[in-house]
């Protein structure tokens, strides 16, 4: 992220910061050990594929699941707003059950409810570069291209900040980038709990904790399967009392069929590049099969952020295969097809650990049926689905709103939803529809309590509120 982004971001987050209450324990902290800061210190210029901080250890196999390998403090945009931050380097197991790890960004709040609430905030990656990764972004000073990814994420960061509780924001795509690999994002999302749990110099008491997870478009994807695999043996053992997530993809194959030709066409090409980063015979099948330019419009969404994916637009990306459509019927593409599919039980041959699709704690979902970057056609199926099987599901959804619109329109009922969430009056059985469901309208006095002041501050300050930008996946 280029030092006039984040300088932008720092005045909007001091006009924020100006409407909450004075720090309890002054200037943001630097937590972490001296050793630790001689052989890991932050070098805004120095991407994740670049620094060592990111480099697994031989030794990796003999960590437990969360275990954080090592720490460091980080400056971010948020100083004003966060009384600590620091980048957690932790173990966790990736889609073909090796070991595996990957960064969390650990924010503190200024005034910490009791006992800990913490939000693990899922964002919209939507990368296949290694470099286009949230925690590099959120630095200071950063050389991040990822800088679409800010508005959103700054919103949620500062509304949960504002609320006392803390806020982890994991790379859940993995060293790997697995972009859209939705076993991979929840190992990565279940284990930074772990991480943020182990790490006591930001929360050095855990007892009764409360736990939510939230994610939007591509942080959707992150934070729907994480909570799908609470329910697994990987899973147990956390209390997590509940999760948001919208314009969630819940079927790969119509997102890629309404991305294909369009304006944010570099979205598929990302997503498809994403998943054979993670799974090598599914990589080994597109070298046999993609053209000249198919190969080369992979190895650009390998190498650049979504700002750098331009000329990937406005392009049909199943022309890449040398079968057109037709080739993703083959055996080893539709296994992939199939396995992203949110919702459907998986076995110990398709994952590490089995799942039965059904999501084990109350969640809130929210989509548009205008949506022009995540298919809405699926998530009807999936709701019923859901609720048939039993999960204590609330879904609500618009028309008329574009995909970065919904996301504002909706923040005002998801932090509502996540307030009775750790409250525990939030409903945990049975389903309930809300048709055209925004309770809470964009500006209104309730979205700004349940925001936070400001957090809105931030959203109206950045011209969110009335952004009608479609890209975000």
């Amino acid at each position: 992220m280029s030092t006039k982004r984040h300088v932008l971001l720092a005045g909007l987050l001091a006009l924020a910061s100006s409407t909450l209450a004075a720090p309890l324990g002054g200037s943001e902290r630097a937590v972490t050990t001296a050793s630790t800061l001689k052989n890991f210190a932050v070098d805004p210029s120095v991407p994740p594929s670049s620094d060592p901080f990111y480099s697994a250890p031989d030794s990796l196999d003999l960590y437990q699941a969360g275990a954080i390998v090592r720490s460091r403090p980080v400056n971010t945009s948020f100083a004003t707003v966060t009384a600590a931050s620091a980048q957690i380097f932790y173990r966790t197991t990736d889609a073909l059950g090796n070991a595996s790890a990957t960064v969390t960004t650990l924010f503190a709040p200024k005034q910490p409810v009791s006992p800990p609430h913490i939000m693990m905030l899922m964002a919209p990656i939507d990368s296949a570069s290694p470099d286009c990764q949230i925690a590099y972004a959120l630095q200071n000073g950063s050389e991040s291209k990822a800088t679409t990814l800010l508005p959103s994420v700054a919103a949620d960061i500062v509304a949960g900040l504002s609320k006392g509780w803390y806020v982890s924001v994991p790379d859940h795509e993995g060293p790997k980038a697995a972009f859209i690999s939705g076993v991979t994002a929840a190992y990565c999302g279940i284990d930074a709990l772990r991480a943020t749990l182990n790490y006591t110099d930001i929360l050095p008491d855990s007892q009764d904790y409360k736990a939510v997870y939230h994610g939007y478009s591509g942080g959707a994807a992150a934070a729907s399967w994480s909570t799908q695999f609470l329910s697994s043996s990987y899973g147990q053992g956390l209390n997590v009392v509940g999760a948001s997530f919208g314009g969630t993809p819940v079927s790969l194959l119509p997102t890629l069929d309404l991305l294909s030709n369009g304006s944010a066409s570099f979205l598929a090409t990302s997503a498809l590049a994403g998943l054979g980063n993670q799974y090598p015979d599914l990589e080994e099948w597109y070298q046999a099969n993609l053209n000249e330019a198919g190969k080369q419009a992979f190895q650009l969404a390998r190498t650049q952020c979504a700002e750098g994916l331009g000329s990937l637009n406005n392009i049909d990306v199943f022309s890449y295969f040398s079968n057109g459509a037709a080739s993703l019927n083959d055996p080893v593409p539709q296994k992939y097809i199939e396995l992203e599919q949110l919702g459907a039980p998986l076995n110990t041959t398709q994952a590490p650990t089995a799942i039965d699709g059904v999501l084990p704690v109350p969640v809130f979902m929210y989509h548009s049926e205008s949506d022009g970057t995540v298919a809405y056609a699926p998530v009807p199926a999936y709701v019923d689905s859901q609720c048939a099987r039993g999960a204590a599901l609330t879904f609500a959804n618009t028309t008329g709103t574009a995909h970065s619109a919904t996301y504002v329109a909706f923040e005002g009922d998801v932090y509502a939803f996540l307030q009775q969430a750790f409250d525990g009056t939030v409903q945990s059985n049975g389903c309930s529809r809300l048709q055209q469901g925004v309770e809470n309208a964009v500006g209104s006095a309730g979205y700004i309590q349940n925001i936070g002041l400001a957090a809105w501050t931030l959203l109206a300050s950045a011209g969110a509120t009335s952004r009608r930008r479609s890209y975000g996946w």
